[in-house]
């Protein structure tokens, strides 16, 4: 008789201990023959499931935890940004590794408790879920991105290689290894990456040094703009255009006006610190107080109220400034996932993704405020140098977007009054995208480019076709209504320092981060110097205390040389050690820039904006361009207008127009729609807006049934309804015959 748990041999002898079944197998690398296990339709034993769950732990290591945390440990400035805690760090590190393999694990395993012979197959798809990230990550990283290749070739080799696992012993304990990996990318984020820098860390002490700071008679003031060229506000002659500008003409007035100024760098979180601190930042650096101890707000310490909007930078002391609160951890890995999916995602497929490259953190909802909030070119999160504005998401939701940088700007200059105080400001204006005017009215973007090249919420069309060059000019004057946005902040800024008596005893230094390069085909190209006048060169106007007339210094100038000045000017003595020097006390830079000390370099480019709308230096001006430019700003009855042109136009948005709020409503200054007709490609148009002609439309494209067309318009829009017409231009000889073109 035999006893349970043994088996006769075959040939009648002894009875030996039954061997466990492949399913039961206590070896976490023993595959089971095919069918085997399931067929009994017994469960799976415990160690069993350690197997599975080491495999599934492994292949999450590679498919998520790798390159997530790879991604953010090359990034520390996203979580600098977002003030996110050491815990807040550790935990994003911990949960990234654990939570997808135990989900899918549970999503697997229970199911199979319930029906054993389903158990195999269910591992099966865990394990297939995982190699399909892995394998999707990898057709990413060799450019395979047609979906119609990509899906076929991931899906066959994760289902191969969860076959292996299946059958396979060695292939099994090979991916049950794996976990160990899971668990070291952890660990080398935790202790090898740059954000381990951050893990631990605490302000400085005992940095401060020797400073002494005479009793200040006013406020000192510091603004600092974001992708300001000085170049887009000059004339080819090197004055300030103050037919847009009057705000900044007047600041000018007032002030040491530096136009030789020049940036330290073309990224905002080395070149910020630089204005702080008078040093060279380096591009390893992070933005924060710990890297920068000796900063601006160390330098006056508790002696006098700080009123700080410090954009990316978290360089003020905790005993000086509150430090803003972080963001939720929720957040974090809201961030993450659309950033994973990107990475992973064939480019057909992330149509319906929030854009990495366009939002400053918080991208899901960015999306549902676009056009209006924030957006960025910078590079997206995937290298080291990766702009830190991207982690954005921490301030208020009031101050987000455009409109709400240019809030809070108008809170913190309302801050000021005669006392003396320490007021820093760093807004993203007038950064693209371009959606501000100066008339308080916003932009309808571009909303539909078909094969172009998205730069937020303007997007071109590639550099060789011939649409580009029409649509790229448009990017200058959607720059000029920002900047004249900007220009009215600086006017109000005057006017209240003036009411409160602040002014003339103010120290005020108005600058700043880098520029942009606004010349074709560069927008927002930051990785080469075959621009650097527009990238480097930048405003900077200081005005002394009790300064009351403006003057212009031509002498090479540099941010880090910004708290040197200050230091002279207030009569600061410090032991600091800085690269930067007073631009007031005669004394010679001993740093080389990024550009070159002649000015006729900086006016040449003037002179090229200038060359692309010679029509003016007016707000029309900027609309004349195209076939019909010398129209733009005419009354249209001033012209013949004869039969209605074979065309068709329909124009996005265009209900809109029948009940316009100036005030409330998005003003399309840059129209779009579609232009129909039997025509290989359609002349541009003149657009007519209340009886002027107000700009011209072309930058065609194929569309469905059509030409998709783009426009800058003049500011003739007014409240209520709008009278918008386009018109096929006939010249015959010197006279103009104007066809409608029908709706």
């Amino acid at each position: 008789m035999v006893q349970p748990g043994v088996r006769q041999g075959s040939d009648g002898s002894a009875p030996h201990p039954a061997r466990s079944t492949p399913e039961g197998d206590a070896s976490p690398g023993h595959a089971p023959a095919a069918g085997r296990g399931a067929a009994t339709g017994a469960a799976p034993s415990r160690l069993r499931w350690v197997g599975d769950a080491a495999v599934l732990f492994g292949l999450a290591g590679v498919a998520i935890t790798q390159p997530v945390l790879d991604l953010f440990g090359r990034n520390p400035t996203f979580f600098v940004a977002g003030h996110y805690t050491t815990s807040q760090i550790i935990l994003f590190a911990a949960l990234t590794a654990l939570v997808p393999a135990t989900v899918v694990f549970v999503a697997t395993t229970v199911p199979g408790l319930v029906v054993p012979r389903l158990a195999p197959a269910l591992h099966g798809i865990g394990v297939v879920v995982f190699v399909t990230l892995f394998g999707l990550l990898l057709s990413q990283s060799v450019r395979l991105d047609e979906v119609v290749y990509v899906v076929p070739v991931v899906l066959a080799m994760a289902v191969a290689v969860a076959l292996a696992e299946r059958r396979w012993r060695l292939a099994r304990q090979f991916l049950a290894y794996l976990a160990i990996g899971n668990l070291a990318f952890v660990v080398l984020f935790l202790t090898s990456s740059p954000t381990a820098e951050l893990i631990g860390s605490s302000a400085a002490a005992g940095q401060e040094g020797t400073v002494e700071v005479p009793p200040l008679a006013g406020p000192v003031v510091v603004v600092v703009f974001d992708e300001f060229p000085v170049t887009s506000i000059m004339r080819s002659d090197g004055t300030i255009n103050d037919t847009r500008y009057p705000n900044l003409a007047r600041l000018a007035d007032g002030t040491t006006w530096f136009r030789n100024a020049a940036s330290e760098s073309r990224t905002t979180f080395v070149s910020t610190p630089s204005i702080l601190t008078g040093v060279r930042a380096d591009d390893d650096d992070l933005p924060v107080l710990e890297e920068h101890p000796r900063n601006l707000f160390s330098l006056f310490g508790d002696r006098y109220p700080v009123n700080r909007f410090e954009l990316v930078t978290d360089m003020c002391p905790e005993d000086v400034c509150d430090p803003p609160p972080p963001q939720p951890l929720r957040q974090l890995f809201d961030d993450a996932s659309v950033v994973y999916r990107h990475r992973v995602l064939p480019p057909d497929l992330r149509d319906d993704l929030p854009p990495v490259d366009t939002a400053w953190g918080d991208f899901g909802e960015a999306v549902a405020r676009t056009p209006i909030d924030m957006a960025d070119a910078s590079t997206p999160p995937t290298t080291r140098s990766r702009d830190p504005m991207a982690a954005l998401e921490d301030i208020p939701d009031e101050d987000r977007g455009r409109g709400g940088q240019a809030a809070a700007f108008r809170r913190q200059a309302g801050l000021i009054d005669a006392e003396p105080s320490i007021n820093f400001t760093h807004v993203a204006l007038p950064h693209h995208p371009y959606l501000l005017t100066p008339w308080g009215d916003g932009l309808l973007p571009v909303t539909r480019l078909p094969d172009g090249v998205s730069h937020g919420a303007n997007k071109l069309p590639a550099t060789d076709d011939p649409a580009y060059d029409f649509m790229f000019r448009q990017l200058y004057p959607l720059q000029a209504m920002q900047i004249g946005a900007l220009d009215s902040l600086v006017g109000e800024m005057i006017d209240h320092l003036e009411a409160t008596g602040a002014w003339d005893d103010a120290l005020v230094v108005v600058t700043s981060d880098h520029g942009i390069d606004m010349t074709a085909p560069g927008f927002t190209r930051r990785e080469d110097d075959t621009n650097t006048d527009e990238l480097f060169r930048i405003p900077l106007f200081i005005k002394a205390p009790g300064q009351a007339q403006g003057r212009v210094d031509d002498a090479p100038a540099s941010t880090v040389d910004i708290l040197p000045s200050m230091m002279d000017l207030l009569d600061v003595e410090t032991d600091w050690e800085l690269e930067g020097h007073s631009l007031f006390d005669g004394s010679q830079p001993t740093i080389d820039r990024h550009v070159t000390s002649d000015l006729e370099d900086a006016f040449a480019v003037a002179a090229a904006h200038e060359a692309q709308f010679p029509r003016g230096e007016d707000w029309v001006a900027l609309a004349a361009v195209g076939e019909g430019e010398d129209l733009v700003g005419t009354p249209a009855d001033r012209h013949r207008v004869g039969d209605a042109s074979p065309l068709a136009w329909s124009l996005e948005h265009g209900d809109d127009l029948d009940d316009l709020s100036l005030a409330d409503d998005r003003v399309p200054y840059i129209m779009d729609g579609t232009v129909t007709g039997s025509v290989d490609r359609p002349p541009e148009l003149v657009v007519g807006v209340n009886g002027t002609l107000a700009g011209t439309i072309g930058g065609y494209l194929p569309a469905d049934g059509g030409w998709h067309f783009t426009g800058y318009i003049a500011p003739f829009f007014e409240d209520g309804r709008n009278e918008v017409v386009a018109y096929q231009v006939e010249r015959i000889g010197g006279a103009v015959v104007l066809h409608p073109v029908g709706d």
